[in-house]
């Protein structure tokens, strides 16, 4: 077994079978379903961690669209390279799927590296780092994940919210700030009982790339979760963040892709 697929089975066996807030979990043999508890007004429901029987993967397939056929309810069923079949992705596009925007999963050896603060430069005059923990700022977030992805975020206000109501044992988020007005972000979710923290919300508005402040977003999440124990961080990079993640030291695991089923 190389070691990306050692690293890969790590991560699925710590968090199949953890909950995801506002969902219920349904833990089958072949894959694991989550449940918007509200129903289709919820959002999407979503699969994940699929292991499908060798010579019925079309018939499970076709028995999951069936079931959210009857509830009317859109979902996402999310693939990676590494699992079997290893023509899941083809095979659920046969059957109706469209594949989102690819994204790399990636792993940070925390152990491995050390803070890099003292090897980046300064951050510009004006810019500062605030650590965000009421939910009354998660204006200035979803503004900034907004600008970058050409998209209303609104519908993520109230997940993090809860997350950030449960203190920051669960979820540490942060923001930066030039002279007051917010132009970047990231965020770092700990599940209950997790190996693997995993970033989310990173980035920053295009006239402050390439000056530091990814890179200072970045690193006091990396001091936060080394200083908490972890071993390793996990992200979904985008194509646009992948690069900088790279260069920064993560590893490259696999593809993996947001599989979608609209009715």
């Amino acid at each position: 077994m190389n070691t990306e697929l050692q690293l890969f089975e790590a991560y699925r066996q710590d968090r199949q079978d953890h909950a995801i807030e506002g969902f219920s979990l349904d833990c089958l043999p072949h894959l694991r379903r989550h449940l918007p508890l509200s129903g289709p007004a919820g959002g999407e429901a979503l699969l994940c961690f699929s292991r499908l029987d060798p010579g019925q993967e079309s018939a499970q397939i076709g028995a999951q669209i069936e079931q959210f056929r009857a509830l009317g309810q859109d979902f996402e069923w999310k693939v990676y390279a590494l699992e079997q079949p290893s023509t899941l992705k083809q095979m659920l596009e046969l059957q109706g799927f469209v594949a989102g925007e690819p994204e790399l999963f990636m792993l940070y050896p925390l152990l491995e590296s050390r803070p890099r603060g003292k090897d980046q430069k300064c951050l510009p005059a004006g810019v500062e780092l605030r650590r965000i923990t009421d939910a009354g700022d998660l204006g200035d977030v979803l503004s900034v994940q907004a600008q970058i992805w050409g998209r209303d975020f609104e519908w993520l206000r109230d997940k993090l919210a809860a997350g950030l109501a449960k203190g920051d044992g669960e979820m540490s988020m942060f923001c930066a700030y030039a002279d007051g007005q917010p132009i970047g972000t990231g965020w770092t979710d700990y599940p209950p009982g997790s190996r693997f923290p995993e970033l989310h919300g990173g980035g920053v508005l295009p006239a402050w790339r390439g000056r530091g402040v990814y890179s200072a977003l970045f690193d006091v999440r990396f001091v936060e979760a080394r200083a908490r124990g972890y071993e390793w961080m996990a992200v979904d990079a985008s194509i646009m963040s992948r690069p900088i993640l790279e260069a920064i030291g993560f590893k490259p695991i696999c593809p993996t892709w947001p599989m979608q089923y609209k009715f």
